[in-house]
């Protein structure tokens, strides 16, 4: 299975917002906003309950067990995440899951796979993005993407590694570097490159 790529910076992480808005509505938008946001892997978001968002209110966070790593993790209710979950309460007030699928009429959360799909499909637009400013070179979209994506711009902002350690609860720093590290996409422009040293 090959890497998934982190958006390069936050005017890419936005045209991923967009496209999926335009592509597959409001709700996928919430779902990569709070991916990002809150440093988590798809599945970890999507179980989520509205019971548990309901009560964050009252505290200003909330506590999941990351379900890869059985790790223990506490998610801090910033003023964004306020203002994207009483929009999402208000539009679903009776779902049980935060983001609540519509098919199969059990209530259930909407599938890891959907967001997957719903990632892939934004990636011939972020390809025409980046060729629009420069940049050439593929890019590999998953749900993953939207957690890495967090993680890049967080750094990028000055987000010490230590921190960014502690937000995605990596027990080694040489975990976090690696999943920061987007040698496979930033190799592009040394092809850039060669092409002005070896052809003017």
């Amino acid at each position: 299975m090959s890497r998934v790529h982190s958006a390069r910076n936050r005017d890419e992480f936005n045209i991923i917002l967009t496209v999926l808005e335009q592509n597959r509505g409001i709700k996928a938008r919430w779902i990569a906003e709070l991916t990002a946001l809150w440093a988590l892997r798809i599945s970890d978001l999507l179980s989520i309950t509205t019971i548990q968002i309901d009560d964050s209110f009252n505290t200003g966070e909330f506590i999941i067990i990351e379900s890869k790593t059985k790790k223990r993790k506490v998610i801090t209710l910033t003023p964004h995440a306020i203002k994207l979950l009483n929009e999402i309460r208000t539009k679903y007030p009776h779902n049980v899951y935060l983001f609540e699928s519509r098919y199969g009429g059990k209530r259930k959360p909407i599938s890891r796979k959907t967001v997957w799909r719903w990632m892939c499909e934004v990636e011939p637009d972020v390809i025409k993005w980046r060729r629009s400013c420069g940049r050439l070179g593929g890019v590999n979209l998953g749900t993953h993407s939207l957690r890495k994506s967090g993680s890049r711009l967080r750094q990028q902002a000055g987000v010490s590694l230590e921190e960014l350690q502690q937000l995605l609860n990596h027990s080694k720093p040489e975990t976090t570097i690696n999943y920061l590290d987007n040698n496979e996409q930033d190799l592009v422009d040394t092809f850039v490159a060669g092409d002005k040293a070896l052809f003017g």
